[in-house]
């Protein structure tokens, strides 16, 4: 137990450790910060590599409550203070409100040799216009009248020497203004191309999440699976929750709902996590889980949407305690994700190791997230809470995949154990079944021959010329019918248990043969009868695969069937002939037919049509069972009164071959 205990510990170390080392080579390299211009106050320095992008945090001149325009700056306005992008992001430095109206302004030396540069400035809250060199080169949302727009703006201009940028910015929406992010200046190539990386980050980020989504969406819409509903909401979340690089490229004038959807979509996206984490480790019926967790994290959600759009727009000092809030609910998600792992790997589940890495890096992320506030801005990455729910995304579509191969196997090995209890029940009734077989075979045998020897007794008193009064002489003749009659039941009964086997060893039949012989055989008693019995064969030769002792059962009792509805003189016709690929044996009598309601019943085992019911209703279900085990069909035809048609239909031979 402490062996993998110790085991899990070091999987969770070297998951962090690795992470870690991720996220320092991203501070170090993917920085705007540290690759941000440096200088004193008043002006930045461009460095000797023309295609660096340089991210201008440093030296701005500041003034709150007012739109200077560049001709004012010439009559030697000085400024109240400079401040540094980033870290005092808002007016509420210098106002105590993030809501008014500012000036920011800088000087930026770039030598004496003309050079082609492109200013990148992001997301301005929420209204603003650019001036470079005095000439106003862009303007975003409109200032007077005010009207928000949060769009990126990239501005192209010639520098040579000393180059000033003007930005004036308006704010009366949301709870961030004026210049949140440090702008960038490089040449147009390279400020493009950071700005492309990083939309392909994005884009790689949201088109993942996104493709989860519908995938498990489509799954469960097909088999209301809830893991993959679960699965394919959060992935939708989180693609919503990581697409704002896109509206702001495009620009987005409804600045309050854009800000709100980020926050209730990653929100979403741990409430998800919750859940699903809930089904998949057994957790969703316990009464923290059920009662605590979730309701915690819905309130959560409901509280991103309501904060951002009715509360701090009327109380703006609340954005600290609703940053920690959110922050502190983020933590408690990460540790209550590792509660549900431990919970898994106690019962050694391979799904605790998954959640145990998959919640580890989140709560590391949301930690680096808030010990690195303005500290690191990512120049063409993500920010490390966004890596950690796309982990969580992509973390818990493993461990969907890897509960999807538990239950294959599982569902294998139930199923390779059910053949084998089926194959294994299937023996045992097969050696009973014949076992009874050997049995019934044996009782017959022994029954029929005293009652064979019986019936001889029997005749021999009626024809040895003894004397019997008439009363006797009707006994002795009852007697004789009854043991025909039992004797014909034990051949039914025989003929009976050889269908139900199910199995025998068919040759080819020529049926034209077949017939003649078993007319030959067959006439005298039917014509001793009383009836006329008529064979019709083809000129073609006919053969099928069958066996010649089934066949002839069928037909005997077909045959003998019909002599027992034929009227005197009735006449009973065996027929030949051929169907496209089968050959059709049929049976027609002249008889009084059969009552419709009784023809959908003629074959079924025990049914009889005998007015004192003296059949067995064996006959023409012995008949069924052997057009069926020749691959055929039998079928009938009858008009009450005019007589019936049972027609065989049998495969010919060399449609088989």
């Amino acid at each position: 137990m402490h062996a993998r205990t110790g085991r899990h510990l070091l999987l969770l170390t070297a998951a962090v450790l690795a992470s870690l080392a991720v996220f320092t080579a991203l501070f170090l390299l993917d920085n705007k910060y540290a690759a941000a211009l440096s200088g004193g106050p008043g002006y930045n320095l461009l460095q000797d590599d023309p295609e660096r992008v340089a991210f201008l945090v440093e030296g701005w001149e500041y003034y709150p409550g007012q739109i200077l325009e560049p001709e004012d700056f010439l009559g030697g306005v000085s400024p109240q203070l400079y401040t540094y992008i980033g870290q005092y992001p808002n007016f509420s430095k210098a106002l105590g409100t993030p809501y008014g109206q500012a000036t920011y302004r800088l000087v930026l030396r770039v030598g004496e040799e003309p050079v082609d540069l492109a200013l990148y400035l992001p997301e301005l809250l929420c209204a603003g216009r650019i001036f470079i060199g005095g000439e106003l080169v862009g303007e975003q949302g409109g200032l007077d009248p005010y009207e928000p727009l949060v769009m990126d703006g990239l501005y192209a201009f010639a520098a040579k020497g000393e180059v000033e940028i003007i930005v004036q910015c308006a704010n009366y929406t949301h709870y961030y203004s004026g210049l949140y992010y440090p702008p960038a200046v490089g040449t147009l190539g390279a400020v493009s191309q950071m700005q492309t990386a990083r939309l392909m980050v994005y884009g790689l980020l949201c088109f993942a999440a996104l493709s989860l989504a519908l995938s498990n969406l489509a799954q469960w819409l097909f088999s209301r699976d809830r893991f993959s509903r679960w699965m394919g909401l959060m992935s939708l979340f989180f693609a919503l929750r990581v697409c704002y690089p896109f509206l702001r490229a495009l620009g987005a004038p409804s600045v309050r709902p854009l800000y709100a959807l980020e926050d209730v979509c990653g929100n979403l996206v741990l409430l998800c996590a919750l859940l699903l984490a809930g089904e998949l480790c057994g957790a969703a019926g316990q009464r923290f889980h059920s009662r605590a967790a979730v309701p915690i994290g819905a309130s959560f959600c409901a509280a991103t949407v309501l904060f951002p759009i009715l509360i701090l727009p009327c109380v703006p000092s609340l954005i600290n305690i609703y940053g920690i809030l959110l922050f502190l609910w983020q933590l408690a998600a990460g540790a209550y994700l590792l509660f549900l792992a431990g919970q898994e790997l106690r019962q050694n589940e391979p799904l605790g190791r998954f959640l145990l890495c998959v919640a580890g890096l989140f709560g590391l992320s949301v930690i680096l997230s808030a010990l690195t506030a303005n500290r690191f801005e990512p120049i063409r990455g993500a920010w490390p809470e966004e890596y950690g729910g796309f982990a969580l995304v992509v973390g818990f579509a493993s461990l969907m995949a890897l509960r999807g191969v538990q239950l294959t196997r599982e569902n294998r090995r139930l199923t390779d154990h059910l053949q084998e209890e089926v194959a294994e029940r299937t023996r045992w009734m097969e050696t009973l079944l014949a076992e009874r077989r050997e049995l019934l075979a044996n009782l017959l045998h022994d029954l029929k021959n005293p009652l064979a020897a019986l019936r001889s007794y029997a005749e021999l008193v009626r024809s040895g010329g003894v004397a019997l009064d008439q009363e006797t002489a009707g006994y002795l003749e009852a007697l004789l019918n009854r043991a025909s009659a039992v004797e014909q039941r034990f051949d039914l009964i025989q003929d009976f248990s050889r269908s139900e086997r199910g199995v025998f060893g068919p040759t080819a039949l020529c049926l034209n043969d077949f017939l003649r012989k078993f007319y030959a055989t067959n006439r005298p008693d039917m014509e001793l009868s009383g009836a006329s019995f008529l064979l019709h064969l083809p000129a073609e030769t006919l053969v099928v695969r069958g066996e010649a002792d089934r066949l002839e059962t069928a037909l005997e009792n077909l045959c003998y069937n019909a002599l027992s509805f034929l009227p005197p003189n009735g006449r009973v016709t065996l027929s030949l002939g051929r169907e496209e690929r089968y050959a059709v044996v049929s049976v027609a009598d002249t008889g009084s037919g059969i009552a419709p309601e009784d023809l959908p019943r003629i074959f079924d085992r025990g049914f009889t049509r005998r007015a004192d019911n003296s059949g067995d209703g064996l006959g023409l279900y012995i008949v069924r069972a052997v057009a069926l085990e020749h691959n055929g069909t039998v079928d009938v035809e009858s008009q009450p009164g005019k007589g019936s048609v049972f027609t065989l239909r049998l495969p010919l031979w060399q449609q088989e071959a």
